[in-house]
């Protein structure tokens, strides 16, 4: 079978098992690349009263969070994190089920309580959310599929014009034999 021939067979077959996985990492790439701009995917950041030192205790921070009620009842540990923003005088609170409440450092008023979907979209984007076999037999076979797929068009790309260059040279040596 000549090279060009089985570039194409491989190019054509890996093509068919990465379209899925593709598929799938293109469009949660989508939604992560937007997560900042649509408030949907992921709430935007509330600014506290200060962004100087917090002045509630991490307790009443805790109380302020469980008097809501997507998180009532809630522990330190129960959450998936909780993220300090300093710079905005506020704690973000994001729970395992995908609930996100900020408070205030300053007076722990509850500034903004929404779903957060980021989290979601990136379970997905990595494949964990199926999970760990995904990423490690379905995910990463892909990723190398993919970069072969890459070298086989590069390669399908290419040799045309490199057979054009080829073809005009030996004519032109051919033609140059003659008259000598």
């Amino acid at each position: 079978m000549k090279y060009t021939k089985l570039n194409r067979t491989i190019h054509n077959w890996l093509s068919i098992f990465v379209a899925l996985p593709l598929l799938l990492v293109m469009v949660s790439g989508m939604f992560l690349l937007l997560k900042k701009d649509v408030d949907w995917i992921q709430p935007p950041s509330v600014r506290g009263e200060s962004d100087a030192t917090p002045k509630i205790s991490h307790a009443d921070m805790l109380a302020a969070v469980n008097a809501v009620e997507q998180t009532k009842g809630l522990k330190w540990s129960d959450f998936d994190r909780i993220d300090y923003k300093t710079d905005r005088g506020m704690v973000k609170f994001m729970t395992l089920d995908g609930w996100e409440v900020q408070v205030d450092t300053t007076n722990g008023k509850i500034l903004s309580v929404k779903e957060r979907r980021s989290d979601f979209f990136e379970k997905l984007h990595d494949g964990t959310y199926f999970g760990e076999w995904m990423k490690y037999y379905i995910l990463i076979p892909s990723a190398i599929f993919l970069f072969t797929l890459w070298i086989t068009g590069l390669y399908m790309f290419i040799y045309p014009y490199f057979k054009r260059v080829s073809n005009k040279r030996n004519k032109k040596l051919k033609s140059e034999e003659g008259k000598v």
